[in-house]
């Protein structure tokens, strides 16, 4: 329940900066936009494990335009079953599926994006895992009928349909912009259906592998060495270090950020924070300050940053005051980035009511 509500509360938080993130050091966006290396002599040492695998990049699908067309008989049959209405097809996408659920450190969040959505699908007796690896088609409908209460703050339901030759293997409810993940079709949450927290699910399901070689030598630095690993891999561009920083709910949230409604979730090159990195000529880390966040570890970073169009960014050139909080997201792997932002309260809203 707590989990729940301090989701509900980071899907709000999200939805209320989605505005201004394009600016700045803002939440989730917060990775996008600071960074910076100091001299090579000042920087930790740090060598990602050679055994570590690459990120890997699933192309993006191509939607289609909105249709008016009549949807197709067999996913409204299974809508209808229970209890939804599809207004209208809103994009169809020729995708392949991840070869598994594990999401290795430094990779882009897509596994974890059908991990997380095959356990609405399993509510209702479905299962992507047989068809792991294969490329299938996923159509997004928007609906008549409105989200459940917790997801008020979403005006809109929309339907995801997974097929393979014909034959649906998947569907569950998405929140769209900002939000995405939301219900299965017989409207449980995730909570109601795993009965576990965040953190124990990741281990349980497989998403995360404890014994990861680049995990586990994470596991062995300070918050404040995280803090300048994360900025010295903006500032070198370096992507799997600076998604290996970042917490999976963290990396979760950016699959929907800023997301294009016809999508059905970021890849790496629609995200903000490629957009922010490729545009930066440096990033230098001033100081790092502690100030004791209420519940989680909140450090004061001093930057300093330069971009090759400054006219891009909102926020100027130079120096600038980020807020970081850091999450000990999964026992034993030691600290990674929450959250970074202008604002100094930035920790409060993920402490539990």
């Amino acid at each position: 329940m707590k989990n729940k509500i301090c989701l509900c509360l980071l899907t709000f938080f999200s939805l209320c900066i989605g505005v201004i993130f394009i600016s700045g050091c803002s939440p989730s966006e917060s990775a996008v936009q600071t960074a910076i290396a100091e001299t090579d002599a000042a920087k930790p040492t740090f060598t990602p494990s050679p055994t570590s695998p690459p990120p890997t990049n699933t192309p993006s699908p191509t939607p289609i335009p909105p249709t008016t067309s009549t949807p197709d008989l067999v996913g409204s049959n299974l809508l209808t079953r229970y209890g939804w209405t599809i207004n209208q097809q809103i994009s169809s996408h020729t995708v392949t599926l991840p070869n598994s659920f594990q999401h290795s450190p430094g990779d882009f969040p897509n596994a974890i994006y059908w991990a997380y959505n095959n356990e609405f699908n399993k509510a209702i007796g479905l299962d992507l895992a047989p068809y792991l690896g294969q490329t299938v088609q996923a159509s997004l409908y928007l609906l008549d009928e409105p989200l459940p209460e917790e997801f008020r703050q979403s005006v809109k339901a929309k339907a995801v349909v997974i097929e393979f030759e014909n034959k649906i293997i998947g569907a569950w409810i998405d929140q769209g912009r900002h939000a995405g993940f939301a219900c299965s079709l017989d409207r449980r949450n995730f909570d109601e259906i795993v009965n576990q927290d965040w953190n124990e699910w990741l281990v349980s399901e497989g998403v995360v592998d404890l014994s990861n070689e680049l995990d586990l030598e994470l596991s062995t630095k300070t918050p404040e060495e995280i803090i300048e690993l994360y900025y010295r891999a903006m500032n070198d561009g370096d992507y799997q270090l600076l998604y290996a920083v970042i917490s999976r709910r963290n990396l979760a949230r950016r699959l929907f950020i800023n997301k294009d409604d016809l999508a059905l979730f970021n890849h790496q090159e629609d995200e903000v924070i490629t957009r922010w990195v490729d545009n930066l000529e440096s990033v230098r880390l001033l100081s790092i300050l502690d100030i004791h966040g209420r519940c989680l570890p909140l450090y004061q970073a001093r930057v300093h940053f330069k971009y090759v169009d400054p006219e891009l960014p909102t926020i100027p050139e130079e120096e600038r005051l980020c807020f970081v909080v850091l999450n000990e997201e999964i026992e034993g792997l030691g600290w990674r980035i929450e959250e970074v932002n202008t604002a100094p309260g930035v920790s409060d809203y993920l402490c539990p009511p």
